[in-house]
């Protein structure tokens, strides 16, 4: 990774540069922000908005990095570090768990892509899990199994997933949509289990089936790994989504789905001694869970809170509206466009493309598009037949569009991506063409009084005992940023990444992983934070 793309990240006067805890920088890493770098960022800082002075600790802004990785990964999705240095990093795009020297140079592959070998990764993207000292799991969703690696990353035994139903919930991903599962001192396996939806009290009309909406609510449980038995150590608020099912006048049943873009949702995270952390979203506080089943409750935190009005409600959910009809519209013209190349269909003289449009990327480059509508010059098309995309497509389901790949293609990869049209339509099905379906619309009414301190994801627990909330700030500001909440709830440091950076995991001793991807591919960066000037927090 060249010096240059992270020396270019700007400091702003109203926030601090963490310095390094050792003066030297390690070999190849970025140098501090100086020079013309400073003067752009004061020039930067100027157009800003006004910050919002908000009590308690400044924020701090990663400026520098100790180490960052020059081995070509394909995604991130978790990290975590042993505790002579070495850090364990999940790549489930490319289907391999790396094992990083303290450098972040040196790489030995613990679970290889190869198929045919005793340590095979497997076939879905995997979970890396923290478990006792430098031991650590590792979740196979195709075959169910759970691996126990020891300290050099060995598999020391192979174990059942304690429950099948929880998989979706012990499989993280970089968004951290069910929250981090661990392991407690009591051996208990920590995650996030549904709420169940009781049958409908009143039966729906004959012909209809009984769609339930998701309940608002789910439960953080610990499943002894040796007994299976299953302990609910707390309840959190979710998202909550309103389905809806219609009859249309084709015979076919349509259904949607209604997410409050704004929800007041709670999080968790299981901090470093085992202790289960629950941040409440209503009055934004933290509730601590100890390994001896005793919760303990803090004050609440301070936080900027924005109040929604009536017209502010009406206005949000307006540009929801739009964007709500045009997402719809763009997805209804992209199945137009499949069914009628796929079918050898003209095109409906009724059917007109929205303002705008412009074809997603994986669609193959000799499709007839609708009139007015031409591939961008810069199109990343579906790959020809006998040609497999970048690291395979990963992350790709039936019925998702692909992502155009970040950056130029590297050498001697091919510059195409996975589509799944083609497997559309088969067995000698000729469905008819596709119907715009009107979205069901966010109303103004379900909208909070106050936005959230956090959404979905926010909470995560580093090596050192402290809780890291991803706020979600009043106002535009370059890089997430994070509170850190110490294990009696007290609020003792504000964080921000640098913009494009994301938290990918931690280490003792202050230590941050943070991912970002650049022009030569994607990395991980290893930080070392400056102890937090003294507060008065209890």
């Amino acid at each position: 990774m060249r010096a240059s793309s992270v020396s270019a990240i700007f400091v702003s006067s109203a926030v601090l540069v963490l310095g390094l805890a050792a003066p030297a920088r390690a070999q190849g890493a970025p140098p501090p922000v100086t020079g013309a770098a400073q003067d752009s960022a004061r020039r930067d800082s100027a157009n800003r908005s006004p910050t919002v002075v908000v009590p308690g600790p400044p924020v701090r802004r990663i400026a520098t990095a100790q180490a960052i990785s020059t081995v070509p990964l394909g995604m991130i999705n978790n990290v975590r570090a042993l505790s002579d240095g070495r850090v364990l990093l999940n790549d489930g795009a490319s289907r391999r768990l790396l094992l990083l020297d303290s450098t972040l140079q040196q790489v030995t592959v613990v679970l290889d892509s190869l198929s045919e070998v005793e340590n095979a990764y497997g076939v879905r993207n995997g979970t890396l899990l923290r478990h006792r000292g430098d031991s650590s799991l590792f979740v196979d969703p195709a075959t169910l199994a759970l691996l126990v690696l020891d300290e050099g990353g060995r598999i020391a035994r192979v174990r059942a997933v304690p429950r099948a139903q929880s998989l979706n919930f012990l499989l993280t991903s970089p968004s951290l949509q069910y929250g981090e599962p661990a392991v407690d001192p009591n051996g208990r396996l920590v995650h996030r289990m549904a709420a169940m939806m009781a049958p409908p009290t009143v039966a729906p009309p004959p012909g209809m089936p009984y769609i339930p909406s998701p309940a608002d609510s789910a439960f953080i449980v610990g499943i002894h790994l040796d007994t299976r038995r299953i302990d609910t150590l707390g309840v959190i608020r979710t998202p909550k989504v309103v389905y809806s099912a219609r009859l249309e006048p084709d015979g076919y049943f349509s259904f949607n789905s209604v997410p409050n873009p704004l929800p007041v949702i709670d999080d968790w995270a299981v901090l470093a001694d085992g202790s289960v952390a629950f941040v409440r979203g209503i009055d934004y506080r933290v509730e601590v869970r100890e390994p001896d089943g005793t919760m303990r409750a803090a004050e609440k935190l301070v936080y900027p809170w924005v109040r929604l009005g009536d017209d502010d409600k009406e206005r949000f959910a307006d540009s929801m509206r739009t964007a709500q009809v045009k997402s719809a519209q763009t997805n209804y013209a992209t199945q137009m466009i499949a069914w009628s190349n796929l079918l050898n269909k003209p095109y409906p003289a009724s059917f007109a493309v929205p303002a705008g449009y412009v074809p997603p990327p994986g669609l193959p480059k000799d499709w007839i598009l609708p009139k007015g509508v031409q591939f961008p010059a810069d199109y990343v098309p579906a790959c020809p037949p006998g040609v497999s995309p970048p690291n395979g497509g990963a992350g790709m389901f039936p019925g998702m569009m692909p992502a155009a790949p970040s950056g130029p293609p590297q050498p001697g990869q091919p510059n195409c991506t996975q589509t799944y049209f083609t497997e559309m339509y088969g067995s000698g099905y000729t469905p008819p063409a596709p119907i715009y379906r009107a979205p069901t619309l966010v109303r103004a009414s379900d909208l909070p009084d106050y936005k959230p301190p956090f959404a979905t994801g926010a909470a995560r627990a580093d090596a050192d005992g402290n809780l890291w909330i991803r706020t979600t700030p009043p106002t535009a500001r370059d890089g997430l940023v994070f509170d850190v909440v110490n294990g009696r709830g007290a609020l003792v440091d504000r964080i921000q990444l640098p913009p494009g950076y994301t938290l990918a995991g931690f280490g003792p001793g202050r230590v941050v992983f943070l991912g970002n991807r650049d022009a030569t591919g994607l990395h991980l960066s290893r930080v070392r934070l400056s102890a937090p000037e003294a507060t008065s927090a209890p």
